[in-house]
């Protein structure tokens, strides 16, 4: 099995065994119950259920958008390296060899894929979070009651 294949195999197991958003919410609402647990609070399952399913919306199209967004970085540095490496010294041989000058379409064809590809992220980073941002509520950061106020409800109930 060639290095490319072996790597194409892992990436396709680490695809495969990421979790996804039913899982999230899944493993969220055990978390949310053992946590109610370990401090003696009372929270039902449903409850629990629809707590995940509040953390889990809230962290998941952001997450979702880190990752177009990271796939946009690393698009961007493609761009860039093929202008750097690719393109400019080909571009400069071009002018005195006229073999150069041949290849230097086929090597500017491959830089406008990489750049199209680009582009699409980079389109579907704008739309996807367009619509996140216009969903963002005003305040997505809830301060925490302090320690004191927390100890004295449990010494209440």
């Amino acid at each position: 099995m060639s290095q490319e294949a072996k790597i194409e195999t892992e990436a396709r197991q680490v695809r495969n065994a990421l979790p996804g958003y039913v899982a999230v919410r899944e493993l969220a609402t055990a978390a949310l119950i053992t946590m109610a647990e370990e401090l003696g609070l009372a929270l039902a399952e449903r409850d629990a259920r629809d707590l995940a399913t509040a953390v889990v919306e809230a962290i998941h199209k952001p997450a979702e958008l880190h990752g177009i967004a990271f796939a946009c970085d690393v698009a961007d540095m493609e761009v860039a390296a093929n202008e750097w490496w690719l393109l400019s010294p080909a571009r400069e041989k071009a002018k005195t060899d006229p073999e150069a000058h041949k290849t230097l379409g086929y090597l500017e064809q491959y830089a406008q894929g990489a750049e199209k590809v680009r582009n699409e992220l980079t389109e579907r980073l704008a739309r996807v979070g367009r619509t996140w941002l216009v969903q963002l509520p005003a305040s997505a950061v809830v301060p925490l009651p302090a320690a004191e106020a927390h100890a004295e409800a449990r010494a209440a109930a």
